[in-house]
């Protein structure tokens, strides 16, 4: 059972990316508070097509960074292969700041006009937002006194190459205004600059796809060459719609953002 967020938690969601000061203490409540966590997490990525799926597992431990990946495309299977990590994986939530609290889904979650989200009587926390390009939905629980879950699953959507880049605006101007630090800000600022001439490349490029495609269909001899060139037209530069999962544990393990600060 779950009960609708009210408009002062719905604000303070609504606001989350943008690092408010205050939020409603229900979410006070669900989100980890202030201090130092070490992420362990896995994630399954998978694509549909083309057939067999495609699958990729990760697995990162956040004691070691070490990193198993396992990739199984097209019928063949890497089999599990690790890669040696550079230490702990650890993420800081600064006093009073939401967004700390939301980690890599805050960036992500800025563009989607469309959110809403649900507390239920276990005090679970589910976001979903409908992305331009991906729907998300974001479940925070608490585990224990210094463990929560984070479990994201994301759908992204089928598209057409030449789309209109517009979504990302929004996401780049927050980022270059409010990023944790100068090179996130610097680095979202350069891409904002880079905007136009990338939606102009994008339409360029498939103007040229566009006309060599043209280029075979009257060149086709038969009629089973000219109906595999539109076939391929239709799916020219189209995105495969993928679905994503990614479960990370967050285990507080210093009251500040000074490793050994003590839990």
């Amino acid at each position: 059972m779950t009960v609708p967020v009210n408009r002062t938690m719905l604000a303070a969601l609504t606001l989350l990316v943008g690092g408010m000061a205050l939020a409603a203490p229900a979410i006070e409540q669900i989100l980890p508070p202030a201090g130092l966590y070490r992420l362990d997490s896995a994630s399954t990525s998978s694509l549909p097509a083309p057939a067999p799926a495609n699958r990729v597992d990760t697995r990162v431990d956040g004691a070691s960074g070490d990193i198993v990946r396992r990739e199984r495309v097209a019928g063949a299977d890497s089999g599990e292969k690790v890669y040696e990590g550079k230490g702990p994986v650890t993420h800081c939530i600064r006093p009073r700041r939401i967004s700390d609290a939301l980690y890599s889904s805050a960036v992500a979650l800025a563009s989607c006009p469309d959110q809403s989200s649900q507390v239920g009587a276990d005090g679970v926390l589910v976001h979903t937002a409908n992305c331009p390009a991906a729907v998300v939905t974001l479940t925070i629980r608490r585990i224990d006194k210094v463990t929560w879950e984070y479990d994201t699953v994301s759908a992204t959507r089928a598209s057409d190459p030449a789309a209109d880049l517009a979504w990302m605006r929004p996401v780049l101007e927050r980022e270059a205004a409010q990023g944790k630090t100068p090179e996130a800000r610097a680095r979202a600022a350069q891409q904002l600059l880079d905007l136009p001439r990338l939606q102009r490349e994008l339409a360029e490029k498939q103007v040229a796809v566009n006309v060599a495609f043209s280029k075979a269909l009257r060149n086709a001899k038969t009629p089973e060459e000219a109906e595999a060139v539109r076939a391929a037209m239709a799916q020219s530069g189209k995105s495969v719609a993928t679905d994503t999962r990614q479960r990370v544990r967050w285990t507080r393990i210093g009251n500040t953002c000074a490793a050994g600060s003590g839990g």
